[in-house]
């Protein structure tokens, strides 16, 4: 055996938190300030376990970490080291800035020490350093005299650029984050802009939108901003705020309530009767509405992402001002309140609203629907001797109105040996493609178990009752109170 062996170096350390991810043109191994910053839960170097580990009182075993070879923690075991304590916690006074080295010595209980390779790691905490003029710097059209107005906006593509004075040492993936709100140092964000290893060195414009600034009012509003670096450092102090006076929301024209055909009522409330929109309602802009050639126009029916929402932007025949709502969306709504608006596109892509108009959906009442059918009965009776194994088939015929956004459910209610029982043919459920042509229990067997019929008193009451959600399974009549009639039948042998 050769007298020289070659000593194998420890394979490098870890860090908890891990360094960012490598990017074009950032730090190495870069370290995110929250990795360091908290004294309440310091930086981690991590290590593997090492070979013959026998740590004991007599023989102790010791990992030191070294930073750019000096040490800066350590750690000894007197006892089996458990995987979880392979770790030594760094303190934030130990780590500066700039591109280090760290590695780790581990001497083992024969007081043999064995080295680990580096890890090149990059620690930062000088946040970004403003201009000493931070302030955003406004077109000369609006600053002075510090007014900002809606024609200002219709004449710049509804827009204002605003440029960033440069500030020291950009860096590649700097964030510079901006405020709009009604008070010096407000944090109501206005946006985010990140450069990279392209653009870090060109000026920054910053284009604050139109409709940012309608939203968030007219009046004294401020704006300001402050820069990130990729490891969190923000600049301190922030930049200097700008006062600006805001008129930027458009005179208002003349939008009143659209109005739906077929319904009663002549103020903000309409009643729709469901069943006189078998084939869907039609929403009327009407003529006094200011509109202007050239201008877009659409109806936006219930809110937008709900169940049964439609936004409908061609009308029946153009040029008129008559919108088609299919019968789902109307069916959707059965039993509840929803709005009804139109909104306008002008030619800057602005948009102007119309007055709501609040359109109740009627329910329909249970006369209007048809009980559930049982087969085999012999006038109001269930024979139970005359009931097939497989139970009594239930159907129901289809109804005005029905859509796969409905759900149902079917219960058979009788008389046990102490109160009533229930039984659910249908469990809520969606109803399908096919009972939307056919009705229920035709495609597929619905069925009240002979088993539970046997349960039940003869010559007593057994009830059919049918329940309909028609949003979806939102919401449900009562128990007390099904949508459609009363199958009510006597069970007898």
């Amino acid at each position: 055996m050769s007298s020289e062996q070659t000593v194998v170096p420890l394979p490098p350390p870890t860090t908890v938190p891990a360094p960012l991810s490598n990017v074009v043109g950032g730090e190495t191994n870069l370290l995110h300030r929250t990795a360091w910053s908290d004294p309440n839960n310091p930086l981690k170097v991590c290590f593997d376990p090492w070979e013959n580990s026998q740590p004991s009182v007599g023989d102790p075993e010791s990992v030191q970490i070294l930073l750019n070879d000096v040490e800066i923690g350590r750690k000894e075991w007197t006892a089996p080291i458990p995987p979880s304590d392979l770790f030594v916690a760094i303190s934030e006074d130990k780590l500066p800035s700039g591109v280090h080295e760290l590695r780790y010595i581990v001497t083992i209980w024969s007081g043999t020490p064995h080295e680990s390779d580096p890890l090149v790691i990059t620690v930062d905490k000088n946040g970004p350093l403003l201009n000493p003029s931070s302030a955003f710097v406004f077109p000369s059209a609006v600053l002075p005299p510090n007014t900002l107005t809606a024609r200002y906006l219709e004449q710049n593509n509804d827009e204002v650029k605003v440029d960033l004075p440069v500030y020291t040492t950009p860096r590649p993936w700097d964030c510079i984050t901006w405020y709009w709100g009604e008070t010096r140092g407000n944090l109501n964000k206005g946006g985010v802009i990140e450069l990279d290893e392209k653009n870090y060195e060109l000026p920054v414009v910053v284009t604050i939108e139109g409709q940012l600034i309608r939203d968030r009012k007219d009046g004294l509003r401020y704006a300001w901003y402050e820069v990130s670096d990729r490891a969190g450092n923000v600049s301190r102090p922030p930049s200097d705020p700008v006062e600006l006076d805001v008129a930027a929301t458009p005179i208002p024209r003349n939008l009143p309530w659209p109005t739906v055909e077929k319904a009663s009522g002549a103020g903000e409330q309409q009643t729709l009767d469901p069943l006189l929109a078998t084939t869907g309602a039609v929403v009327e802009i009407p003529v006094d509405a200011v509109i202007y050639p050239g201008e877009r126009m659409w109806v936006q029916w219930g809110e937008p992402g709900t169940l049964g929402a439609r936004r409908i932007e061609q009308p029946i025949s153009p040029g008129q001002r008559r919108y088609q709502v299919d019968m789902q969306a109307v069916a959707a709504h059965i039993g509840k309140t929803l709005s009804v608006q139109y909104r306008v596109i002008d030619e800057q892509d602005g948009e102007h609203f119309s007055f709501r108009r609040q359109l109740q959906v009627q329910t329909i009442p249970s006369n209007r629907f048809e009980a559930v059918r049982c087969d085999g009965l012999t006038g109001g009776n269930l024979r139970y001797s005359a009931v097939a194994p497989v139970g009594a088939r239930l159907t129901l015929a289809k109804w005005s109105l029905i859509t796969t956004d409905q759900w149902i459910m079917i219960t058979m209610t009788g008389v046990g040996t102490s109160g009533d029982l229930v039984f659910e043919a249908i469990r809520k459920r969606a109803i399908t493609a096919q009972e939307v042509v056919g009705g229920i229990g035709f495609s597929t067997d619905i069925r009240v178990p002979k088993a539970f019929l046997n349960t039940l008193r003869r010559n007593a009451p057994l009830t059919g009752k049918v329940y309909l959600s028609f949003d979806g399974g939102q919401t449900w009549p009562p128990l007390a109170a099904p949508n459609f009639p009363l199958l009510q039948l006597t069970l007898v042998d």
